[in-house]
C-alpha cells in the first residue's frame, strides 16, 4: 500500500507542476518589427517595435499607442537585443516579427553579418520581411501608424502579400532565399524597397488613426540589388514587376497600348503564368532565353476593335506578347549594363543544364551574364472577356 501511494503521489506531481521554464504572458513584449540604422557611437542602432497587448483587449482596450519601440545601440543584434530591458520591463520575444527593416546606407557597407546573427537565433522564424528603407532613417518605419491596420509592420507585411496576389510588384524574400542567393555561384540577392510618404514625425502621432487621410504612410517602392551582401543599386517597381515575369508571378494587370492608337489602351488581367529560364552558349556568347506562357481575361477595352470576330483576340494577343516582351528584355539589359549580376538565375540553370560549362566558368558568371544576348518569348491566350464581348463604346462611337 504505501508502495502504491508512493507511486500515485509522483504521478500526480508530474502532471501538477509547471513547465521549469516556463514564462508568464505579462512577463513578455511580442516584437513585430525591428530596424536596423547606423549608430552615433556605436555600430548598430537597433529599433524594436512592440505590442501593447491591452490595446488589443476585446473587453475593455485601453486608450493609447498599440505599438511601442525603443532604440539602443551596440556591435551586435544579440547584444542590444538581451540589453534592450534597461528601458522594457518585459522580456522581448523575437518569434513573431515580421518585418527587418535594414537602413540603406548599413546595407551598402554589408547585410552579412547581422543577418548570420538573426539566423542563428532559434527565435526567429524565417517568414518576415527584408525591407531596404530609402530616404528615412530605418526606425521611423517601426512608428508609421495606419487607419486600418493598428500594428505598423503588420501593415506592412499584409500590403506586400496583396501586392503580390494581385499585381506583383514584390520579390517576396526570405532571409532563407536572401542567404542562399548570396552562397549561389548563379543568383545575386535583391530585397524589396520602401519609402515613407508624407510627414514621418505626424504620421507616428496616435491621432493620425482618426484622420481620413494619414499624415504619413510607408509604400513600396521596388527592389534593391545585391552583389554579395552589399547594396549596389535600385529597381523601379515596374521592373521588379517584370523581375517577377521571369520567377514566380502569380496575377498581374498588363495595360497595353493598342496598336493603332498609343493613346488608347487595353487591359489584361493574367490569371496564369508558367516561366521557363534556359541558359546555353551560342559558339563564345552566352544567351539568356525566357519563355513566358500566360493566360488571361480581357478586363478593358479602349481600342476601336470588333470582339465578335475572333481574328480580333489573336491580333490583341500578338499586340499583348510584343509589349510583355519589350518590357522584360528592356529589364534584364538594364540589370546587365547598369549592375553586372544576375539577380534572375540564369547561372543556376546553366549549372543544372550544362554542369561543365558551369563548372568551366566557375565564378566568373556575373561577367558572362553581363555580355550576354538576351532573347525574350511570350505566348499570351486570353479566355475570357468579362460580362460582355461588344463595348458598349464601340455603339455610341461617332
Amino acid at each position: 500500500m504505501k508502495k502504491c501511494l508512493f507511486l500515485l503521489i509522483m504521478t500526480m506531481n508530474v502532471f501538477l507542476s509547471g513547465c521549469w521554464d516556463s514564462t508568464e504572458m505579462n512577463d513578455i513584449a511580442i516584437v513585430t518589427g525591428i530596424a536596423i540604422d547606423p549608430g552615433d557611437e556605436r555600430k548598430y542602432k537597433m529599433t524594436v517595435g512592440y505590442v501593447n497587448p491591452r490595446q488589443f483587449s476585446k473587453q475593455s482596450p485601453e486608450p493609447g499607442a498599440p505599438v511601442t519601440s525603443l532604440s539602443l545601440e551596440g556591435d551586435s543584434l544579440p547584444e542590444m537585443s538581451v540589453k534592450m530591458n534597461i528601458g522594457i520591463s518585459r522580456i522581448l520575444k523575437f518569434s513573431h516579427t515580421r518585418v527587418v527593416y535594414i537602413n540603406e546606407k548599413i546595407a551598402r557597407e554589408g547585410v552579412g553579418p547581422f543577418l548570420d546573427e538573426i539566423e542563428r537565433s532559434p527565435e526567429f522564424r524565417n517568414d518576415f520581411n527584408i525591407l531596404i528603407t530609402k530616404g528615412d532613417e530605418a526606425a521611423k518605419f517601426t512608428q508609421v501608424n495606419d487607419n486600418i491596420e493598428k500594428v505598423p509592420s503588420l501593415k506592412v507585411q499584409k500590403q506586400t502579400k496583396s501586392l503580390v496576389e494581385t499585381w506583383g510588384g514584390d520579390p517576396r524574400i526570405r532571409l532563407t532565399d536572401f542567404i542562399n542567393a548570396i552562397v549561389s555561384k548563379g543568383r545575386a540577392p535583391v530585397a524589396s524597397t520602401a519609402v515613407i510618404k508624407g510627414s514621418p514625425e505626424k504620421g507616428k502621432s496616435t491621432d493620425s488613426n482618426n484622420n481620413i487621410k494619414p499624415e504619413a504612410t510607408v509604400e513600396l517602392d521596388g527592389m534593391a540589388v545585391f552583389d554579395m551582401d552589399k547594396l549596389i543599386g535600385y529597381l523601379t517597381l515596374e521592373d521588379t514587376r517584370n523581375y517577377l515575369w521571369t520567377q514566380n508571378l502569380k496575377q498581374t494587370m498588363v495595360t497595353t497600348p493598342c496598336s493603332d492608337n498609343e493613346e488608347k489602351f487595353f487591359d489584361l488581367l493574367i490569371t496564369k503564368n508558367k516561366t521557363t529560364l534556359k541558359t546555353n552558349y551560342r559558339g563564345d556568347t552566352p544567351v539568356l532565353q525566357v519563355k513566358i506562357h500566360a493566360e488571361s481575361n480581357l478586363n478593358s477595352m479602349q481600342c476601336a476593335k470588333d470582339l465578335t470576330k475572333m481574328k480580333t483576340y489573336s491580333e490583341i494577343e500578338k499586340v499583348a506578347e510584343n509589349h510583355i516582351k519589350n518590357m522584360v528584355e528592356a529589364t534584364i539589359k538594364k540589370v546587365q549594363k547598369e549592375y553586372g549580376v544576375d539577380i534572375f538565375g540564369f547561372g543556376e540553370e546553366l549549372n543544372r543544364q550544362h554542369y561543365q560549362k558551369a563548372k568551366e566558368i566557375g565564378n566568373q558568371w556575373d561577367k558572362e551574364f553581363a555580355r550576354a544576348d538576351v532573347e525574350v518569348h511570350a505566348q499570351v491566350a486570353i479566355r475570357r472577356t468579362g460580362t460582355r464581348t461588344k463595348s458598349f463604346l464601340s455603339e455610341v462611337a461617332p
